[in-house]
């Protein structure tokens, strides 16, 4: 007897999975496995892979969106292929496609060309707004790392945490953290 095997998927803790739950729900999956993991490839998304391993002829695996699946094409495509192989079928209820028709295929394939168009666009608007952010001079990086090892030399050398602060231009969080990794029993010294 087939199954329905629905997917869902965020990038980030802070994310919720309920709207996919509750859509996969109503589209009938028997089985919902979830992560939340990064898109950018399929390394890493231990769900999907104990679906694909699971799922067999027959089958259908459904997510709510094509970019569930992932960010681009080549990925997305090795998904579908493994899908087909085992005889099984996949739908995705955003965009009202599935692989049980060449058509289907096709469909899958145009979409996931968009998705990946629309990343690299979000990308080159996001270069562009650095870009001018830094010539009004409003642009500072992204958050400034700081070797824990760098803290505890200087403090060491017998600098006071308001002078590693200055020296540095971290905050007294920062320093607190370095210090209290030094002392733990049983660490390495970085």
């Amino acid at each position: 007897m087939s199954k329905r095997y629905g997917y869902a998927r965020v990038s980030t803790d802070d994310q919720s999975l309920e709207i996919q739950h509750d859509l996969l729900t109503k589209h009938g999956c028997d089985i919902i496995r979830s992560e939340k993991v990064s898109g950018k490839s399929l390394g890493g998304r231990e769900q999907l892979r104990v679906l694909l391993d699971f799922i067999g002829k027959g089958d259908v695996l459904v997510v709510t969106k094509l970019d569930r699946l992932g960010r681009n094409l080549l990925d997305i495509l090795v998904v579908i292929q493994e899908i087909e192989a085992k005889g099984a079928q996949l739908v995705s209820i955003g965009e009202r496609f599935d692989t049980t028709s060449p058509m289907g295929v096709a469909m899958f394939q145009v979409a996931g060309v968009f998705a990946q168009l629309e990343r690299a666009m979000i990308r080159l608007r996001q270069r562009e707004g650095i870009e001018a952010a830094k010539k009004a001079g409003k642009y500072r990086g992204g958050k400034k790392r700081f070797d824990p090892a760098t803290i505890r030399q200087l403090s060491a050398t017998g600098m006071r945490p308001h002078q590693i602060k200055a020296e540095l231009g971290c905050s007294f969080d920062t320093i607190t953290r370095a210090l209290r990794q030094g002392t733990r029993p049983g660490m390495a010294a970085l």
